[in-house]
């Protein structure tokens, strides 16, 4: 924004070409922050998914830390897994999707 206190206006006169300019680029000045500002509360999926892969990064950390926690044993046993679940999160949902498949037709057929 430019800013012209170097000059003055009379009270009551009439405005000059330059300050009717200086008032029109001031409000379009206003106008893109207000429709920037709109644009961005508009994209609801945009901050869903920056938010979603904001968690996403931290769960992977926080699980990176858990297994290097873990004795040395143990560890090397589950950071492949850990590697692949927290890389492809579809493989280990789809599993645990067909166990409880798996389970619920198991009780079902227990039950009679």
């Amino acid at each position: 924004m430019t800013d012209h206190t170097d000059r003055m206006v009379m009270p009551g006169g009439e405005p000059t070409d330059e300050d009717l300019r200086h008032d029109v680029e001031l409000t379009r000045e206003e106008l893109a922050h207000t429709v920037a500002a709109l644009g961005e509360k508009a994209d609801v999926k945009g901050r869903v998914r920056a938010e979603a892969h904001r968690r996403a990064e931290h769960a992977r950390t926080k699980g990176d830390e858990l297994v290097g926690k873990l004795p040395d044993p143990v560890a090397t046993k589950v950071a492949p897994a850990w590697h692949t679940a927290s890389h492809r999160p579809a493989i280990p949902l789809g599993t645990l999707a067909a166990l409880i498949a798996a389970l619920l037709v198991w009780l079902k057929i227990r039950k009679h």
